[in-house]
């Protein structure tokens, strides 16, 4: 059991880093093929902060876990606002300045109603999945184009901030390809190791699938979402913290689960919609609803009401069954 554990933390460790490394290539790739950088920092490494959740669903579908790749998708969504928002809001208040995020939170509720209705039936078919695909394309392709007015304009504080992050110039594109490598390696050895050690982990706990993704597995796949939010924060560049977990939600609903819809269709857990879909909808709601407030600051105090709402909804499905019993 102790084995198991350790090869799942570590598993988690390598995935984050594989992912890291693959989106630092592909930048430093992008950038030499002539891609404005303001363009490589709203894609690539936008979609990269939710690389591990892609990667490690697509996984666990390709072997038949498809509740496990549900809980990934929406254990990391919830995961995301209550425990790396949450978290970040106390260390230090953020302050929301770009227009940018005003004109995605409508996206991040549309997608998340429209999984939804995909959940209803506890029913994944891949028709269903390739229209999340699509969403997640038109998205990506809106961001090209927000991109671009905004390269002309250079006066979104966003835009500023993600061209910032970018790796510098004197990355050449050898050193590219060397990390480029070394993540194709590390990237399907980690979620090998995940996949058989999370079903070893959830065995001995006696949890389902579902509940070891949405708990355990969310918060190690979060693990790229937290490094960059945490530097964010420190930085005081809340568009960058709350940009990005922006961002992972949307492709967290349109990619991480419909990816798995298309490669393995099927019916999942009923408590993914029953019980897991309400929670991650409130917890979306409430996260538009802070970021539209008037004096668009999320403060100390949202910031430990966001944590005590972690808290509770592990409480709620560890004790789940118990309940479901009396």
């Amino acid at each position: 059991m102790l084995v198991a554990i350790v090869l799942l933390v570590l598993g988690l460790l390598l995935l984050a880093y594989g992912a890291d490394r693959l989106v630092f290539s592909a930048s430093i790739l992008c950038r030499s093929l002539g891609i404005p950088p303001l363009i490589i920092g709203m894609t690539v490494v936008g979609i990269g902060t939710s690389l591990p959740e892609i990667i490690l669903s697509l996984s666990a579908a390709n072997h038949g876990q498809r509740d496990f790749a549900v809980g990934i998708a929406v254990g990391s969504n919830i995961t995301n606002i209550l425990l790396i928002l949450g978290g970040a809001a106390l260390l230090n208040p953020l302050k929301i300045s770009s227009a940018l995020l005003r004109r995605e939170l409508p996206l991040m509720l549309l997608v998340t109603i429209l999984c939804g209705l995909l959940l209803a039936d506890n029913l994944l078919t891949r028709t269903e999945g390739i229209c999340l695909v699509v969403m997640a394309i038109l998205y990506l392709w809106g961001i090209i184009r927000i991109a671009g007015k905004s390269q002309a304009t250079t006066g979104d504080q966003l835009s500023r901030e993600q061209v910032a992050e970018l790796p510098g110039e004197d990355a050449g594109n050898t050193v590219a390809c060397l990390w480029l490598g070394v993540a194709l390696v590390l990237l399907p050895v980690a979620t090998r190791m995940i996949l058989d050690n999370a079903i070893v982990v959830g065995d001995y706990l006696g949890i389902s699938e579902l509940v070891m993704a949405l708990i355990f597995i969310s918060i190690g796949t979060s693990l790229p979402e937290l490094a960059t939010v945490i530097a964010g924060t420190l930085k005081g560049e809340g568009d960058i913290a709350v940009g990005n977990l922006l961002g992972a939600n949307i492709y967290n609903t349109a990619i991480v689960l419909g990816l798995p819809a298309i490669v393995c269709p099927g019916r999942i857990d009923s408590n993914a919609f029953s019980r897991d879909y309400w929670i991650m909808l409130g917890v979306s709601t409430v996260f538009a609803m802070i970021c539209l407030k008037k004096n668009r600051t999320i403060g100390r105090l949202t910031g430990a009401l966001l944590l005590g709402g972690f808290l509770v909804w592990v409480a709620i499905l560890w004790g789940y069954p118990m309940i479901n019993d009396l």
